[in-house]
């Protein structure tokens, strides 16, 4: 049986901003659900991420969506495109990195480079399906029938707290001034091929922007490259353009999920239905509570990390503690100084503790920052690890399938905390950071020193390392540590896994392969017990972003894990649409010649 879900009081002064980077948006309420019913609060009222009414797009009492997808990050836009993609790349990341090795069984360059085209022509272009001659030329096109995209806008809910795809990432990256990706230019939603981004750039006359990581010293046999990594301008480009392109740019309502409560239809079917309460609108003061049902569900969450909070915190005085910032509080603090007029608010020294690239950004951000007038102080509790990316060469090379096959929920949970090990930096973060350190008297770094005492004096932090060295005066102190990130910080799927239990490990669910929701791990007799139409919604409701690590890896919260989740997810849905009585409507047979389909 799963781990019995903690109350809201577990998560203290949250802002509902996960993570500084964070790979999809945080859209699970970091407040007690209203009490009041859903039935008394009518008013439609939200505004879509370009600004637009959507009232009319909500769903009534009576209306039922087909399908609801919760987060609107990298892992919603990702499953989004490849539903409606009526040739998708649906390999695996293991049949990809062979495919890799051998040109001649990969898409043809001519093929994507006209899809790159069919991009800045509009949806239409995009969404065409392939033509009969293609399709006897690739015989890997045999997947279930795409969506349609007028009958997603009326029947498919996009909610996420802040609105617009990726918003959090982009709003995060901008707080952080992060110029390049992390991840490689293959790492994207495009669901066409993995070398969209690429091709994009050069096509636009951009392929400077697709940075090439000089110091990478990892090549060996488990990674071949690429060894390039987009720049933050041509990525927010290259996805903003999916986005147009498939129609889907306004599809993203304003909304706080609360509650998740499947029932049976009827009280008879063996179908089942999902009542979800969201609060919609962006400010809490005017948010309008409602219900609304959908046969289907995605789980694309980001992540909800709890702060790892020092010894020494619980000591401070309240006004003391206001000016602790953990990582999930500092991008949106950062956002306030940006978009307000601070100048006359100036911070005269800031201690920021971490071994992470975050804190590598932060000490760096602050350095420049005129509004930090007089030092910044990094440290961290051991010697700075240096890696281009935060998982071993192991996870992005050929040798990616056979990790995940490893035998049992434990021994892969295990597997996947040595992957993750601790904070690690780019080189050329390092260098940057020693070149500062050096050149100017305003950044201080100190590795293998811990915080071991702290006190508010004269409304200034004095704090005390173990270094032996005299006590320091701060103003402020950013605390970007390690954080946890469990099932039981969601608590919009607490009644969820009331009505459908689900195993937990480690503070992750045990999943279906295709990432659906998995019945516990149970005698056969057991198993038999439950109705019919609980084992139906098991088989619809799918989790994808930082939840499905046990399925996805230690990199299921980053962009390989958003491409990598939405195949398995896109691919169930598809499936489950088209075997469903509403194919008649909603698949692309129905609409179109046999000869002009993509579904046969």
């Amino acid at each position: 049986m799963g781990v019995q879900p903690q109350q809201y009081s577990s998560r203290p002064g949250c802002t509902d901003n996960s993570a500084p980077i964070c790979g999809s948006c945080c859209t699970v309420a970091c407040h007690p659900t209203n009490t009041t019913s859903p039935k008394e609060h009518t008013t439609r009222v939200s505004k879509s991420s370009s600004g637009k009414d959507n009232a009319s797009t909500y769903a009534t009492d009576e209306e039922v969506k087909e399908l609801l997808i919760i987060g609107a990050g990298p892992h919603g836009h990702a499953v989004m495109l490849r539903l409606l993609e009526p040739n998708p790349d649906f390999l695996t990341d293991k049949e990809r990195h062979l495919r890799g090795e051998h040109t001649d069984r990969m898409r043809p360059i001519n093929e994507v480079n006209k899809h790159i085209k069919n991009l800045s022509r509009g949806e239409r272009a995009t969404l065409r399906a392939k033509s009969k001659r293609s399709k006897k030329k690739d015989q890997s096109s045999h997947h279930p029938p795409h969506l349609q995209l007028s009958n997603v806008k009326k029947s498919t809910m996009v909610v996420d707290t802040h609105g617009g795809w990726m918003q959090v990432w982009k709003d995060n990256f901008e707080s952080l001034q992060i110029k390049q990706l992390r991840s490689l230019m293959n790492a994207h939603t495009c669901p066409f091929d993995h070398r969209s981004l690429e091709y994009y750039a050069e096509a636009k006359g951009r392929g400077d922007e697709l940075v090439t990581l000089k110091s990478l010293d990892q090549r060996d046999k488990h990674f071949k490259g690429p060894y390039q990594v987009p720049s933050t301008s041509i990525f927010n480009s290259f996805h903003d353009l999916l986005s147009k392109a498939y129609g889907v740019q306004d599809l993203v309502d304003n909304g706080t999920v609360l509650s998740i409560n499947p029932r049976q239809v009827d009280g008879k079917s063996n179908e089942p239905i999902f009542e979800v309460e969201i609060a919609f609108g962006k400010e809490t003061t005017s948010r309008v509570v409602k219900m609304i049902k959908t046969k289907r569900i995605v789980c694309s969450m980001g992540p909800i990390f709890r702060a790892l909070e020092p010894p020494w915190l619980h000591d401070l005085p309240t006004g003391a503690c206001e000016l602790v910032l953990h990582a999930h509080q500092i991008c949106p603090y950062l956002k306030r100084r940006n978009s307000e007029d601070n100048t006359d608010e100036v911070v005269r020294k800031i201690l920021i503790v971490g071994g992470g690239i975050t804190s590598a950004q932060l000490a760096l951000l602050a350095t420049e920052a005129k509004w930090c007038s007089e030092n910044v102080t990094l440290i961290q509790r051991s010697k700075m690890t240096a890696r281009h990316f935060d998982i071993e060469n192991d996870w992005m090379g050929p040798q990616r399938g056979k990790l995940l096959e490893i035998s049992g929920v434990w021994m892969l949970m295990t597997k996947l905390k040595e992957t993750r090990g601790g904070g690690t930096i780019p080189p050329e973060i390092i260098c940057e950071l020693v070149h500062q350190s050096r050149t100017s008297n305003k950044l201080q770094v100190k590795e293998e020193v811990e915080v071991s005492e702290v006190q508010w004096v004269d409304g200034r932090f004095q704090v005390t390392l173990d270094d032996d060295s005299e006590p320091t005066s701060y103003d402020m102190m950013w605390l970007a540590t390690g954080a946890q990130n469990h099932i039981d910080h969601y608590s919009a799927l607490s009644h969820l896994r009331q009505v459908l239990p689900v195993d937990v490990a480690n503070g992750f669910p045990v999943l279906n392969t295709d990432l659906s929701w998995r019945l516990p791990t149970t005698s056969d007799e057991e198993k038999d017990e439950e109705p019919t139409w609980k084992k139906v919604a098991r088989k619809r409701i799918w989790v994808t972003g930082a939840l499905a690590a046990l399925e996805l890896g230690p990199d299921a919260l980053n962009l390989i894990g958003a491409r990598h989740g939405s195949v398995r997810v896109a691919r169930a849905i598809r499936q489950d649409f088209a075997q469903s009585k509403e194919a008649a409507i909603l698949n692309c047979g129905i609409e179109q010649e046999e000869d002009d389909c993509d579904c046969c």
